[in-house]
């Protein structure tokens, strides 16, 4: 009886744990596509929702102020003396 469990187990064992392999591999392989899959729709999603315009008060969004502390910055303000 032993011997014969030990010859299935040696003729048999190999090729089922072959079998297995594959088999988790290609699960693995699903879910990982799956997965991607999920997150490209998300993406997609997210790209087509239009971005909410900035308030008044946001940084940027005053073109005067802007203006003035680009002038202030880019003043010339080394003076040398003849």
């Amino acid at each position: 009886m032993q011997d014969r469990l030990l010859d299935l187990a040696l003729v048999y064992g190999p090729g089922f744990a072959v079998c297995f392999a594959a088999w988790l591999a290609l699960r693995i392989y699903q879910s990982a596509r799956h997965h991607l899959a999920r997150a490209n729709r998300q993406v997609e999603a997210a790209l087509t929702q239009p971005v909410p315009a900035a308030a008044d008060n946001q940084p940027g969004t005053d073109q005067h102020a802007l203006d003035t502390i680009t002038a202030a910055w880019n003043a010339d303000t080394r003076k040398e003396t003849p």
